[in-house]
């Protein structure tokens, strides 16, 4: 199973110097990259990222989009004249081609954030900058809050899902969700590549027939087409897991298949 915590993870500074990123996975055909397991078949990094107080890492356009998820602080996201407040919990979605910058704005204190993102297009050979130009912001950042969405039942009842941004809200991500488990999930699987971090509680991941224990600050890589479940090993709490997905092939529609027989460990 591919489980990786941020304390396990070495930081690299970057950005000239302005943030340290923890990279949990990056893209399988990115060998060389530094910093992450080489595992994903969309993704081109997941990571964690902390930009200090007074610092302002500036980022290129290019042709990636993105989902920051925000785990501590108080700071801002400014795009051309437009910006926008942040805080813990808050998930951003930044479209491709979008110039931007993050900082904080907590005295003293650094903001924090998981880093998702995709190149635009899945297949494009390569990163690329984008030349600034008239056309830069046709899309806008979207800023969501997933403690002021109402939850719905998920997975033959099995958790509460809170949806933050979904398929037709972005350009090739599926979903992004918080899900929260009381009990046992269902064992299910979809024809989607996935990635589970472990926002707060304590339990276990099972992914196929091989099963760890998890707390916060897991990030598990889920492979399409692989069974999976969570279970709460606490009793006063749920355990709450930020989820992201892209299907496989990324345009295809989803299938889900709910109450999988379980696997033996």
């Amino acid at each position: 199973m591919y489980k990786r915590n941020w304390r396990e993870i070495e930081p690299i500074l970057e950005d000239e110097g302005n943030s340290f990123a923890r990279y949990y996975f990056r893209r399988k055909d990115h060998l060389d990259h530094v910093g992450g397991i080489k595992v994903t078949k969309y993704w081109e990094w997941v990571k964690y990222v902390t930009i200090p107080w007074e610092k302002k890492p500036l980022y290129k356009r290019q042709n990636l989009e993105k989902i920051l998820f925000i785990l501590q602080g108080e700071g801002e996201i400014q795009s051309n004249q437009t910006l926008l407040t942040i805080k813990a919990h808050d998930t951003i979605y930044v479209p491709p081609k979008t110039h931007y910058i993050v900082y904080s704005t907590l005295e003293q204190q650094p903001i924090i954030f998981m880093e998702y993102c995709i190149r635009t297009p899945p297949e494009s050979k390569e990163i690329e900058v984008i030349e600034t130009g008239s056309q830069d912001f046709v899309n806008k950042i979207l800023v969501e809050r997933w403690t002021s969405k109402k939850p719905k039942m998920g997975h033959e009842g099995t958790c509460y899902s809170y949806s933050i941004f979904t398929r037709e809200q972005m350009k090739y991500f599926l979903f992004a969700s918080m899900m929260s488990v009381p009990k046992v999930l269902g064992y299910h699987s979809h024809n989607s590549e996935a990635i589970y971090f472990i926002v707060s509680g304590k339990g276990k991941v099972k992914v196929a027939g091989e099963e760890t224990e998890v707390s916060e600050g897991d990030a598990i890589y889920i492979p399409p087409g692989m069974a999976h479940r969570c279970y709460n090993l606490l009793q006063d709490q749920p355990l709450n897991v930020f989820c992201q997905g892209i299907a496989d092939p990324y345009d295809a529609k989803v299938i889900t298949l709910e109450n999988l027989p379980d696997l033996p460990v």
